[in-house]
């Protein structure tokens, strides 16, 4: 990982170039001249990009004071537009320029570009430091340093354990760590870096004595550098080792960022295998080395330091969890308790509470048998025997509040639940509202099922007012006698008829139970409606016309049975009704003025049933509208007139029997089935 110094004063191009910049490199910022070499020389950098402004007299000074401070530094300059240079040569001491305006594209290719100079560079400089090595010379002893005392040990002992004794706070624990560091070594400089939860990169989280922008600005990625060379070698590392091999370029980006850090000595931070940290010494203030002991020691520690903070994280990390569901019930519409093994109840969230009338104080931490029933008794099912409930409906025994109830085991490793949760919810709005909308719509069908009152009964009785005005003056007239017989008769009836079927429809009538032949049933009941035979049949199929009153249709009937035995139970009167509504059904639905409608009559032996079947092929009868044909409060809003097989159906289900439609190929049926007598 490169380090990079931004030099920028504009608002406007310092976050763009900081986009382009961050991803990969620990960027430093710095507004001015000043502040970018006050920067300088504290920390090395490999990367100097300068906004460079109008006049440039001052530029070419700056560039001089970067190459002095770092020699190895590559310098971009981002320039306004080629126009506004007026001297040339102040710009020339920059390693690359980048004109205004530019494209991001262009903007990654030099960035490229002065990635490879870069490399260029420290490969030169290694090839350097290395000939001024002897080939052959053998390598410096390591110094022994100096030895901590019983004393610094001890301190250092205190230190650590204050730090293990600070709890779940990480600064603090991280603090009390670097005093308990400063006591047993007394280094210049201390830091810990710690890699976030959801990144991969390496911040100071506690640090002594580096300089501010240092701990801001710099990171380093997991997946190379110091953090890559600590996670797979598992040991310390100190700068003379990364310097001693320049020409590994691994070792050379150790070496910088050791340097960066300020740092002579670098020690993993690892628990369970996972690299959580680093620990960064700078040089004694004594001077000297550090010993083999007191690195060793530090080591040791710093493996527990490790694990520690994994644990305190584990611990935020569930805390956190802990604390957001907690949030979750709270706020939830929904009632929860759950239970433990004990049967004691270890939750209970607010609107439980609410819906219960009960203080938290009430309920927690004590027996389910507080709960009201059944709402124990559910809860001790659900941990006894591992079996869940879904939205079931319940009444508390006290206060008779319907509740939508569900529960099910918490399940862990093993085959016992390790507790139980109920999840409940008041149903009394709901049925409120539920009871509102039906009274709503109750209100909305009894004014639809007068409004159709109104118009079924306009039509005849305005044919009745009319003759009731005229026969008067045309009595003695014999035609107008007829007239008025026929067509008055014929409205009177179905005033009748429509009233019959509102009686029918809405009355809980107790029906005769006589025992009656069902044959002799559809005979009378088309022989009322007008039906005469045209032919004797063979005894089984008759062939019946005639012409229907109230719809005028010229109707063919066929009436046929099979088997011998006819018998039912019921109400005579009542079953030719019924018949008689289903047929004008099938009339008003023929378009045309010739009707066809079958009658059949069958007995099946093997259900000691008897069945009616009244079918038509000239009738049509979409299937969305037979599906809902039994339902009155749709067929009302459609026609009051329909509402015929839906007085049909009741009557027959009055009988013991049922009334099924169908839509067929080409046919529309009605299908009574009705349990069959004995002879009496």
């Amino acid at each position: 990982m490169k380090t990079v110094l931004l030099v920028s004063a504009s608002e406007t191009l310092r976050p763009r170039l900081m986009r382009a910049l961050e991803y990969d490199n620990s960027v430093f910022t710095a507004l001015s001249d000043d502040e970018a070499l006050r920067t300088l020389r504290l920390t090395q950098m490999d990367l100097i990009v300068k906004e460079a402004t109008p006049p440039f007299k001052n530029l070419e000074s700056f560039i001089s004071s970067v190459r002095h401070l770092c020699p190895n530094a590559v310098v971009l300059c981002v320039v306004p537009g080629a126009q506004s240079i007026e001297d040339e040569s102040a710009i020339e001491a920059a390693d690359f320029v980048l004109i205004q305006p530019f494209t991001t594209r262009q903007l990654q290719s030099l960035l490229r570009q002065a990635g490879d100079k870069l490399h260029l560079l420290q490969e030169l400089a290694a090839l350097r430091a290395s000939r001024r090595i002897p080939v052959d010379g053998p390598p410096e002893a390591a110094s022994p340093g100096v030895q901590a005392s019983s004393h610094a040990l001890t301190q250092m002992a205190k230190e650590f354990a204050k730090a293990l004794a600070a709890g779940f706070d990480l600064p603090r624990v991280l603090d009390q760590f670097l005093d308990g560091v400063a006591e047993l070594v007394r280094p210049s400089r201390a830091a810990i870096l710690l890699a976030g939860p959801d990144t991969r990169q390496y911040r100071v989280a506690a640090y002594r004595g580096l300089a501010r922008h240092v701990v801001e600005s710099f990171n380093l990625s997991a997946d190379s550098g110091l953090p890559l060379w600590l996670m797979t070698e598992g040991r310390l590392i100190q700068i003379e080792e990364a310097q001693s091999r320049l020409a590994d370029p691994a070792a050379r980006e150790i070496a910088r960022e050791l340097a960066v850090l300020q740092a002579v000595v670098a020690i993993p931070l690892s628990s369970h295998g996972e690299l959580v940290g680093i620990l960064t010494l700078g040089q004694r203030i004594t001077g000297g080395g550090y010993g083999r002991g007191e690195t060793e020691t530090l080591f040791g520690l710093a493996t527990h330091l490790a694990t520690a903070i994994r644990d305190i994280r584990v611990h935020h990390l569930l805390e956190y969890e802990k604390e957001f569901n907690e949030r979750i019930l709270a706020r939830m519409s929904s009632g929860v308790i759950t239970i433990d093994p004990d049967e004691k109840v270890v939750a209970i969230n607010r609107r439980a509470l609410e819906i219960l009338g009960m203080a938290a104080g009430e309920v927690l931490h004590r027996d389910l048998r507080v709960l009201p029933s059944p709402l124990g008794d559910m809860l001790f099912e659900a941990l006894a025997k591992g079996r869940s409930v879904t939205r079931a409906e319940v009444h508390l025994a006290l206060r008779n509040l319907p509740l939508e109830v569900s529960t099910y085991p918490v399940m862990g490793d093993r085959t016992e639940p390790m507790g139980a949760v109920l999840v409940f919810e008041d149903m009394t709005a709901q049925r409120e509202l539920a009871q509102e909308r039906r009274g709503a719509e109750q209100l909305q069908l009894l004014t639809q099922v007068v409004a159709r009152i109104a118009d079924e009964i306009k039509n005849p009785l305005v044919s009745i007012n009319a003759f009731m005005e005229l026969i008067g003056e045309r009595y003695d007239d014999a035609t107008f006698r007829n007239q008025f017989s026929s067509v008055v008769g014929r409205d009177v009836r179905r005033l009748v008829q429509i009233f019959d079927k509102l009686a029918a429809l809405v009355n809980d009538s107790d029906y005769k139970r006589e025992t009656l032949d069902l044959r002799q049933v559809a005979e009378e009941g088309l022989a009322e409606l007008g039906a005469q035979a045209l032919a004797a049949g063979n005894g089984e199929a008759r062939l019946l016309t005639f012409t229907d009153e109230s719809t005028q249709k010229h109707v063919t009937a066929t009436l046929s049975h099979e088997g011998s035995s006819f018998l039912v139970r019921g109400d005579h009167g009542m079953f030719k009704k019924a018949m008689s509504y289903l047929i004008w059904y099938l009339l008003r639905k023929t378009p045309g003025p010739d009707a066809k409608v079958s009658v059949s009559i069958a007995h099946v032996p093997r259900e000691e049933r008897v069945r009616l079947t009244i079918s038509s092929r000239t009738s049509e009868v979409r299937a969305e509208e037979l599906q809902a044909i039994f339902d009155p409060i749709q067929v009302v809003q459609e026609n009051l007139i329909d509402v015929g097989p839906s007085v049909s159906q009741r009557i027959v289900e009055s009988q013991g029997g049922r009334l099924e439609a169908k839509h067929g190929r080409g046919e529309v049926s009605f299908t009574a089935s009705l349990p069959a007598a004995a002879h009496p």
